[in-house]
């Protein structure tokens, strides 16, 4: 799927007049290989971090490899509740040292001092690099692990593409920083040769992502009610294992617990029909000599 291929503004005048028909040509970029789904969630916030210890028991209980986007300075703030995360044996994933544009106005726990007002892709090449390799001798001097994955602060609209060039010199494998609407469902090679795994798209909103925020979190949330988010998350699993490809959902951690809508999608994975992986079982996999590059990867063409 070329990059930004499905970008267009025809592209979503038609997801806004019939989402449900644009979410199915999105997901069908990956029909035919492999049904997989990466659960990740994104530490952004203190409110988030204080969730940890009663969100890893709960992966636990169900067996969950899942993947953690982590900021420096919240690593150095709460080293024992990142900890548990390493200790659980989870993927912690490179998420900026201070995750530009975290400040947020319209709500009291992010309209906090100290939070960085700037955006990611307004920012230098240079202190786009600098956050990155921050954030990364953060996580491997608090925590002791070497981060092999990056994920864009807000991704999407606000990723740009000259990270790759850094995190490929770090030795990194893979980012997940870019929307399945434009760059289609399946990862793909960027020149460097880091995969990039693109986050799955939201049933009824197929522009956007598949994420707690959009659902939950913001103010005038999409679905909110008991049982919304777990719905469309039965949706997007039952086409990937009926057709294969890949859900790659994103969530924050304390909304996520608080609403019940976690433990609801954790039982929908309990039945094996998708095989749950993290970032790195994901890659290899795609890396494997059994994997048929046709069938597992749309190509980039970026």
């Amino acid at each position: 799927m070329p990059a930004g291929s499905l970008g267009t503004l025809a592209c979503k005048v038609a997801a806004t007049l019939s989402p449900g028909l644009f979410f199915r040509h999105i997901i069908a970029s990956g029909h035919g290989s492999g049904a997989h789904c990466v659960i990740s969630f994104d530490c952004d916030f203190p409110r988030d971090i204080k969730a940890l210890p009663e969100l890893v028991p709960v992966l636990q209980r169900y067996n969950i490899p899942a993947s953690f986007a982590c900021i420096g300075q919240w690593v150095r703030q709460f080293p024992a509740e990142h900890k548990l995360l390493v200790d659980a044996g989870f993927e912690i994933i490179n998420h900026t040292e201070t995750h530009p544009n975290l400040y947020h106005p319209d709500y009291d726990y992010a309209r906090v001092d100290g939070l960085n007002r700037e955006k990611f892709n307004q920012i230098s090449p240079q202190r786009r690099q600098e956050e990155i390799e921050r954030g990364h001798e953060t996580i491997v001097e608090v925590l002791g692990v070497e981060p092999a994955g990056f994920r864009t602060p807000h991704f999407g609209a606000l990723h740009v593409d000259d990270i790759y060039a850094p995190l490929s010199a770090m030795g990194y494998r893979f980012s997940s920083s870019v929307l399945a609407a434009e760059r289609g469902v399946m990862p793909y090679r960027t020149p460097g040769g880091l995969w990039e795994v693109p986050v799955s798209p939201c049933p009824l909103h197929p522009f956007g992502v598949f994420d707690s925020w959009h659902s939950l979190s913001k103010q005038g949330a999409s679905h909110s009610c008991e049982g919304d988010l777990a719905g469309l998350f039965v949706r997007l699993v039952e086409v990937v294992a009926q057709k294969g490809g890949l859900a790659n959902v994103y969530f924050d951690p304390k909304d996520v617990l608080a609403s019940g809508e976690l433990e609801r999608m954790l039982q929908v994975l309990d039945d094996g029909a998708v095989d749950v992986v993290d970032y790195a079982g994901l890659i290899r996999t795609l890396e494997s000599p059994a994997a048929s590059a046709e069938a597992a990867v749309a190509t980039a063409r970026v």
